[in-house]
């Protein structure tokens, strides 16, 4: 179920938003987290099966050549000189999948999501009793 968090950029984008928001709002979106996570892996897998495929995305360096000028220590001229650098793009292909297996997963998340909508409202009523406005 822990597939939403691989993606690093959702990660450091959940810890920029938690930095700032207030602790009842970090309460609520920890005990929302497993339920959001479900959820997305349950779109993800219907979208896999409408598809036929699954995206696999992974980030690919490339060399970009620059011009860098150092100083002439025997003048005031400016020496060119190459220095690269890498960068990086990411790129997405298709992937095949057992559609078998999607279905079985659309339906183990649609089974646990109520347990776990349940789970995070429970878990929200805590963090407002605990952090009353």
């Amino acid at each position: 179920m822990k597939a939403a968090l691989r993606n690093p950029l959702l990660a450091l984008t959940a810890l920029g938003i938690a930095g700032c928001a207030t602790p009842r709002e970090q309460c609520i979106s920890q005990a929302n987290e497993q339920y959001r996570t479900a959820e997305a892996a349950l779109a993800t897998a219907q979208t896999n099966i409408a598809r036929g495929y699954a995206l696999h995305s992974q980030s690919v360096p490339y060399t970009v050549q620059n011009t860098c000028y150092r100083d002439d220590p025997n003048s005031d001229v400016m020496i060119p000189y190459s220095c690269p650098s890498t960068q990086y793009r990411t790129e997405t292909t298709p992937v095949p999948i057992d559609a078998a297996n999607e279905r079985q997963k659309v339906a183990e998340y649609r089974k646990i999501l109520p347990q776990l909508r349940r789970q995070a409202a429970a878990g929200v009523q805590s963090c407002i009793a605990q952090y009353p406005e």
